[in-house]
This record gives structure tokens, sequence and C-alpha cells, in this order.
């Protein structure tokens, strides 16, 4: 009895005794494309092209009683992402901005930015992104693009605007820090 049971676990171990079959319900096919566009990507708060990809977006001081209940919303404050320059960013490319969905800030239950601060964070506030060309804003979770924009005469700006959002209740006092990462797309 010991010895088949042996047996039977080394068979199985070694692949001798085929796995249950499992039936397919369908078939999903991916497609893609990699392109060679190369556009330099900056941004900021400013009506011109920063410095860089990485840049931060100050929001403006507010009083909790901006706050005061759940989903309240204050200090949209406008910045944006510039894509254009390079060798091959030609007129007419279409770009768009993808907030990864695996950033770490994203809250899963709200699709904000979680408050992250270190010390003496507020409670109760997120950060909502805002697509400036739809005013709505972007649910962080869903991994959808911008609103598309056009390169032309060599530039193409996405607005974007952040605000912060009461969250469960009335925002307390602290301080508000976040963070989300982003990738261009050539849709």
């Amino acid at each position: 009895m010991k010895s088949n049971l042996l047996m039977s676990v080394l068979l199985l171990a070694s692949g001798f005794i085929a796995p249950l079959a499992i039936a397919a319900d369908g078939t999903i096919t991916l497609t893609g494309e990699i392109t060679g566009t190369t556009c330099t990507i900056s941004g900021g708060t400013g009506g011109v092209a920063g410095s860089g990809a990485n840049f931060p977006v100050v929001l403006d001081k507010v009083q909790a009683s901006a706050l005061a209940s759940d989903g309240a919303t204050a200090s949209s404050k406008p910045f944006f992402i510039y894509v254009g320059g390079g060798a091959s960013c030609a007129d007419a490319t279409k770009v768009a901005v993808l907030y990864e969905s695996t950033s770490p800030a994203i809250n899963p239950a709200t699709g904000n930015l979680r408050n992250t601060a270190p010390k003496t964070a507020a409670a109760k506030v997120e950060v909502q992104i805002i697509d400036g060309a739809t005013l709505k804003p972007l649910d962080l979770r869903t991994g959808h693009a911008s609103t598309t924009a056009t390169v032309t005469a060599g530039l193409a700006t996405l607005p974007f605007a952040a605000r912060y959002v009461a969250t469960g209740g009335a925002a307390g006092v602290g301080l508000v820090s976040t963070a989300v990462q982003y990738s261009v797309v050539f849709p």
C-alpha cells in the first residue's frame, strides 16, 4: 500500500500522470505596434514646455472648511504635459497620456491618488487628476488614456489639473503629498 502511494506520488511529480483536461471558453488575440517615433516629453504648471518628464505640481493651501463633506473638491491647479521635438516626432503625430494604473498611490476604491504624506498627513483627503480637455476627473484605476492631442508646429500640449477631494467625510488638517506615474502613448 505504501509502495503504491509512493509510486503514484513519484509518477505525478515526474509528469507521467497527465493533468486533468481543462476546456477553454474563448481566445483573446492581442495585437500592437512598436513605433520609432521619438518625442521629447516635459511638463509643468506654466504655459511653456518644462525642463523634463518629472515635475512637481504644487496645490494651493486651502482651509479644511473647503473640504467639509465627502466629495467636496478644492484648489484646481492646471498643469500640462508637452510632447514634441525629437528627430521623428513629426507634425500630425497623435499623442495621449496614460496614467499608469499600477502607480502605488492610486486608491483602488476611488481611482484618486491617496495622500501619502509621511508626517502630519491630512485625513480623508485625496487628489484627483482632471483631463483638461473634457474637464472630467480621470479614474486612474482603469488605465485609460487621456484625450488625444496632435503635434502641431513641433509641439502637442496635453492639459490636466489636480485638485483636492474629500473622501469619507470632512477632510482633516495636515499635509498632502502623492505621486503618479505616466506614459505618453501614440493612439
